[in-house]
């Protein structure tokens, strides 16, 4: 980690099948996740916090069944989006090795969505308190940006 970035108070979240989580975890120094959907906002997101010199976290759910729980996670590397002229594309997130996710915060709805900036502006300048929503599981796809587990952020300042 380059000791002048810190970790975004903010991560995208989304969910793959487990044997998408496998082949990823085969890459061992990395990784591209594609996506149908084309993650316009998600790259804007992402391009603002690298422009501020913040690490934006991907944070991979896994549904099998029933049950869908956090799994592992990575630093976004860069976000392209390909839109094609008959109105289909594909996003491609790149990311570095994955990481398994404390099991302390594997539960979807331990971890929020991110507030609204006039939230965060009324929470820091006004003392407003700022109601959080915790994640659902129909909320996961494509992806959706909820606020980074504090874990990660320790786990980038010791390495």
């Amino acid at each position: 980690m380059n000791l002048n970035n810190r970790v975004c108070d903010f991560s995208l979240a989304t969910v793959v099948s487990p044997k998408s989580i496998e082949t990823m975890l085969e890459a061992d120094t990395g990784g591209l996740f594609k996506d149908q959907n084309l993650w316009q906002v998600a790259q804007s997101f992402y391009r603002q916090a690298d422009k501020r010199g913040e690490l934006v976290a991907l944070l991979f759910a896994v549904r099998e069944g029933e049950k869908t729980w956090f799994s592992h996670w990575a630093m976004i590397k860069d976000i392209e989006v390909l839109e094609l002229p008959d109105s289909r594309g594909e996003s491609r997130c790149y990311f570095d090795k994955l990481q398994p996710f404390n099991p302390i915060w594997e539960a979807i709805d331990s971890l929020f969505h991110k507030p609204s900036d006039e939230q965060l502006q009324r929470e820091i300048l006004e003392g407003a308190r700022t109601l959080r929503w915790p994640l659902q599981v129909n909320q996961l796809h494509p992806y959706t940006i909820c606020e980074t587990p504090a874990f990660i952020a320790a786990e980038q300042q010791s390495s």
